[in-house]
């Protein structure tokens, strides 16, 4: 591997990252940074004095043309899953996975809005470069990420994965492999259901063939519910004791995207 391809391998991982976040999903975000690969070869990259600087710029302004051109409204996300569960550990390395209910509060942003709120509050890009990225001046940087954390009314973008949420994923889990109806009614009753409700009934979730397994979902506590052996929905487990269910066209599993419709043999984790 020559050193061009080592440092953007060495930088996809945060190019995916801006760009799913940007446009809520996967498989535009992957467009997006095959694009800025191929930009990024005819660019001559051994020539470049900041490549990482120039990725991010490149990245981010494909996303922003994305979102300017397209008009459609996304109900949900596309989720983002690991096979890693969230733990105290790993927080800090987990600082910049976004919940649910953020990426849904970015949708009211305007392009650039978004892109100045998400490089500034989540991956720790200075103001000045902002600027630069977006093609603004500092002071008007400053202005979008105020503006910005004004329109979604939220505090730090940030988010950790918190017990409260681990508890209730593990209940969850527990209560539908057991197909024990009356607890997963208590728990439904506890939270807040944004998404796929009747997927979410407690019959639903304690039907014939239904088994679950926890699930990392956008770097926090979630839950894979799963019928006959194939996902049938998703439950991010949000603070605060909100539920987001979705039901994704593709899922990421160890590396491998795998159809929704495609049975996952050996892939449950142990809730303990």
């Amino acid at each position: 591997m020559n050193d061009s391809i080592a440092v953007f391998e060495a930088s996809r991982r945060r190019l995916l990252s801006i760009a799913y976040r940007m446009l809520g999903s996967l498989a535009e975000a992957e467009d997006v940074v095959q694009d800025t690969w191929l930009r990024w070869h005819a660019a001559g990259a051994a020539d470049l004095q900041a490549p990482v600087a120039w990725l991010t710029t490149v990245a981010t302004r494909l996303a922003i043309d994305r979102l300017r051109r397209s008009k459609r409204e996304t109900a949900l996300p596309d989720p983002w899953l690991e096979e890693g569960l969230p733990s105290a550990a790993d927080d800090v390395e987990r600082l910049c996975d976004l919940s649910y209910g953020v990426l849904l509060m970015l949708q009211r942003l305007s392009p650039d809005e978004r892109a100045a709120l998400l490089l500034h509050e989540v991956f720790d890009v200075p103001h000045q470069e902002v600027g630069r990225i977006l093609g603004l001046k500092t002071e008007h940087s400053r202005q979008l990420v105020r503006r910005a954390r004004a329109r979604v009314q939220a505090g730090p973008v940030r988010r950790g994965a918190s017990a409260d949420s681990a508890h209730l994923a593990h209940a969850f889990v527990d209560a539908i492999r057991r197909h024990d109806e009356e607890a997963v009614v208590r728990l439904v009753r506890g939270v807040d259901i944004v998404g796929l409700a009747d997927h979410v009934a407690p019959r639903a979730l304690t039907a014939r063939g239904t088994t679950a397994r926890l699930q990392c979902v956008n770097g926090g506590w979630g839950v894979a519910v799963l019928r006959y052996g194939r996902i049938d929905v998703l439950l991010s487990i949000e603070d605060g004791g909100k539920l987001y269910a979705v039901r994704p066209q593709v899922v990421r599993q160890c590396g491998l995207d795998v159809p929704a419709t495609t049975p996952l043999i050996g892939a449950a984790m142990s809730p303990t």
